[in-house]
């Protein structure tokens, strides 16, 4: 059940949104079945807004409809992670860059607060909401780099970037490596040197994608010794 109406927003808007959070956030999922009748009765919302919803969803990558009806969440394939380190690559380096020279107080105070209770999760080693934090982390580096274009192009990825970080933040071991590496980019950018929090973005990055590499390819490996 959708907990409170928010009359500001469409039905459809707030079935989306519902939608949206529990599929970024991995409560739903990547192949599971997203049955109408089944979201009906969480949000008490008839079917039409959620098939509005679904259009949506199914815009943005997140779900797939078959020819036949069915509606399954988005599961990506290594190829799919591949060509969004890429992205990621090319695009958060130097977001972090400018973050560094431009970011004005007001985002200073809230990046600061996230990191602070990133840190407080990992040692509590809540993933759930480390997942969600980290996201946060990321995004308001983009914000913070004041560049439109730049946070136009991100807001296209941000969902499916959303499932590439919860995949490595599952990964043992990642967790403590990650904060450190998060903390290591926020005082470079608190310093206002570019150069640095472009680096270490950088590399934050890479190792993101290393890591998410090797346990895809044990899995890999894993599965030829079980085909022998």
């Amino acid at each position: 059940m959708i907990s409170k109406i928010d009359r500001s927003k469409t039905l459809q808007d707030q079935v989306y949104e519902y939608l949206h959070e529990k599929i970024v956030s991995g409560n739903i999922n990547p192949g599971q079945r997203i049955v109408e009748k089944q979201i009906s009765q969480e949000t008490g919302v008839s079917r039409s807004p959620i098939r509005e919803a679904i259009r949506r969803l199914n815009s943005d990558g997140l779900v797939s409809v078959s020819p036949r009806g069915g509606v399954r969440v988005y599961r990506p394939t290594f190829s799919d992670f591949n060509y969004l380190y890429e992205c990621r690559l090319s695009l958060e380096p130097t977001a972090a860059y400018y973050a560094a020279l431009r970011l004005d107080e007001k985002r200073r105070v809230h990046m600061s607060n996230v990191v602070d209770e990133m840190n407080l999760m990992v040692r509590k080693k809540d993933i759930e909401k480390l997942k969600i934090l980290s996201t946060q982390f990321h995004f308001l580096i983009v914000k913070g780099s004041g560049n439109p274009y730049l946070l136009k192009m991100m807001n296209q990825l941000y969902s499916l970037i959303s499932f590439y970080r919860n995949a490595v933040l599952n990964i043992p071991m990642r967790l403590e490596e990650g904060a450190e590496e998060h903390q290591a980019i926020w005082q470079a950018i608190q310093s206002r040197d570019g150069k640095a929090a472009e680096e270490l973005m950088k590399t934050h990055i890479q190792r993101d994608f290393q890591f998410y590499h090797s346990m895809h390819s044990g899995v890999t490996d894993k599965r030829k010794d079980l085909s022998e």
